[in-house]
C-alpha cells in the first residue's frame, strides 16, 4: 500500500496510519530457500508492498482475504481453505501471514484455524501475527496493512473502536492452538506484540 493510499484509507476509517517495525516478519521474508518455491498464505487484503517484496524470487503468493469473509458474515470465515477453495492449496504453505486476525477469533474458532495450518504447512512452515498487547480497545474489523519500501509495516485500522481486546498471552493462545508452538515474540512500538509460530 502507498503511503497515499494508507492516508486515504485512514482518511476514510477516521483513524490515523501508523508505520511500525516488524524484525520478525522481516526476517521471515529475508529468508533465502535456493532449492525451491516458497509459498506465502496471507490471510489478510491484496497489499502492493508485500507483492513487491516477494517479486523477483522463487515465491508463490495467496491471498486469501479473511477481513472480507468477515466483513460479509461468512459462518467460517477463520478458515482460509473454506474461504478458498481446494485447488488453491496444491502446495504445502512454508509461510503464513496472520496480521491481527487472532485478535478477532474466539478461542474455537483460534483451534480450527489450527488445525487447519497444521493440515496445510509444509515442513518448517512458519505462522506469523500481531497481537493486541498493551491496549484494551482495538478496532471493530481487522486492520488494513502495508509493507513500505523501508521494510516498516502501514498500519491501518479499519472502523469504530470496540471496548474490548482479547490480549491474549504466548500460553493462551498454545493452549488454544495446540498444533503450533510459539516460537519468538516481540514487543512492537505501537503496543502490539509479533509472533512467530511453527506446527509442532
Amino acid at each position: 500500500m502507498s503511503n497515499a493510499a494508507a492516508s486515504l484509507a485512514g482518511q476514510k476509517t477516521g483513524q490515523t496510519a501508523e508505520c511500525v517495525k516488524v524484525p520478525l516478519l522481516a526476517e521471515l521474508l529475508a529468508r533465502d530457500i535456493r532449492d525451491r518455491c516458497r509459498v506465502w498464505a496471507d490471510l489478510g487484503s491484496a497489499q502492493s508492498g508485500l507483492v513487491s517484496q516477494l517479486t523477483g524470487g522463487r515465491n508463490r503468493l495467496i491471498v486469501v482475504d479473511l477481513p472480507a469473509a468477515l466483513e460479509a458474515h461468512q459462518v467460517h470465515w477463520h478458515l482460509p481453505d473454506t474461504v478458498l477453495d481446494e485447488r488453491f492449496w496444491a502446495e504445502p504453505v512454508d509461510c503464513f501471514l496472520c496480521w491481527d486476525l487472532l485478535n478477532y477469533m474466539q478461542p474455537g474458532q483460534l483451534g480450527e484455524l489450527s488445525r487447519r495450518v497444521a493440515r496445510r504447512g509444509g515442513n518448517e512452515c512458519s505462522v506469523h501475527a500481531l497481537i493486541q498487547y498493551s491496549g484494551t480497545s482495538m478496532s471493530k474489523m481487522p486492520g488494513r496493512y502495508g509493507l513500505e519500501a523501508s521494510g516498516q509495516l502501514r498500519v491501518v485500522p479499519v472502523g469504530a473502536t470496540s471496548t474490548e481486546t482479547p490480549r491474549y498471552s504466548p500460553k493462551a493462545l498454545e493452549k488454544a492452538m495446540p498444533e503450533l508452538r510459539v516460537e519468538r515474540t516481540m514487543l512492537l512500538n505501537n503496543g502490539m506484540q509479533e509472533f512467530m509460530f511453527s506446527i509442532r
